[in-house]
């Protein structure tokens, strides 16, 4: 069933445009908000290679460019990634370090078997 389980996962990664954030200039704003690409590759499982964009703001995701898919995560003052991402049925949990500039870690998608890499670099 490889062609079934990269197309769900292709299906659930598949992006929108990151919509613009606003930020205040007056608050203040930790040094991991703004955009961010993150590419994503999958080193076991048949889940594909996919790039989207995420928004932090306040140290929280506040956009991750999928339709229909809701996000649960945060990036700690020092760095350190927590988010889990939810479409339907599927939740890929990632971790892994910010820097100001990139970052990476790795995620996994249980119920499809796959697990992977990503990276991230400012939008």
């Amino acid at each position: 069933m490889k062609f079934r389980h990269t197309a769900l996962f292709a299906a659930f990664m598949a992006t929108a445009p990151l919509a613009a954030a606003s930020f205040s200039p007056a608050a203040a704003s930790p040094k991991h908000d703004g955009a961010w690409n993150i590419q994503l590759v999958t080193d076991q499982g048949w889940c594909g290679a996919h790039e989207w964009q995420i928004g932090v703001r306040g140290g929280r995701v506040t956009d991750i460019g999928s339709p229909n898919a809701t996000a649960n995560g945060r990036i700690a003052p020092n760095g350190r990634v927590t988010l889990e991402i939810a479409k339907g049925e599927d939740v890929i949990q990632t971790t892994g370090v910010l820097s100001e500039a990139g970052g990476g870690g790795a995620w996994v998608l249980p119920n499809r078997s796959c697990t992977g890499r990503w990276v991230a670099s400012r939008a």
